[in-house]
């Protein structure tokens, strides 16, 4: 059977109001002022980026290591909420039960960190679900095509890997390493950037016709 390879923001879950407060909050204690703030579409914009990315968007005047303790403050608090939330997207947890009901092995490739991976994976009844989930911390790597060849190692050429995501940062990552990519026109990004992908979905349920 088919390895399924889920991105996890815009894909599975949906963390967008979580975050949006965390970076304000976080922005604030940097004396930034909310006119300063970037919009809430720009925020949300950023997600699926690498953390890298996304603090020097929201932080452009700061120094990377300042940066850097930008994103330990808002990762605790956004840590913390998924614990106390449920942030599945409609129908996931019910899609991924029977995908893995009908033998496909799942795990994730996402630009988050191991805490933000096992916050999710441990709060919200699906962690069992996956095989060895991995982010991008997970390989020490700089860009998600590190986290498939990761995969692509583990798991051989003997089985059809598939990547699942709604950015262009999943549709890039899959054609760099020569994996089908499976678009979700429901998540953070736009149409746009899901062409090239194999297929396109435009909920999780989608993914069960195709997946027969």
């Amino acid at each position: 059977m088919a390895v399924i390879i889920f991105d996890l923001d815009g894909t599975l879950i949906d963390t967008g109001s979580i975050a949006v407060e965390a970076y304000r909050l976080v922005l604030s204690e940097f004396a930034y002022k909310p006119d300063e703030f970037p919009s809430e579409e720009q925020m949300l914009k950023t997600f699926g980026l690498p953390d890298t990315e996304i603090w020097d968007t929201l932080m452009p005047r700061h120094t990377p290591e300042e940066q850097m303790i930008g994103f330990e403050r808002a990762g605790q608090r956004i840590d913390d909420e998924i614990r106390k939330q449920d942030i599945l997207l409609p129908h996931a947890r019910e899609v991924v039960q029977e995908l893995h009901a009908r033998g496909y092995t799942l795990t994730t490739a996402s630009n988050c960190g191991k805490s933000y991976l096992d916050a999710v994976m441990s709060s919200q009844g699906i962690g069992h679900l996956f095989d060895r989930p991995l982010c991008l911390e997970s390989v020490q790597g700089t860009r998600k095509s590190d986290i498939l060849r990761a995969l692509i190692s583990r798991y051989g050429g003997g089985e059809a890997l598939f990547m699942v995501g709604d950015r262009y940062t999943d549709r890039d990552a899959a054609a760099e390493v020569n994996i089908p990519f499976i678009g979700c026109d429901f998540g953070f990004g736009d149409v746009s950037e899901l062409t090239g992908a194999i297929h396109l979905t435009k909920d999780l349920p989608g993914l069960l016709d195709y997946f027969a």
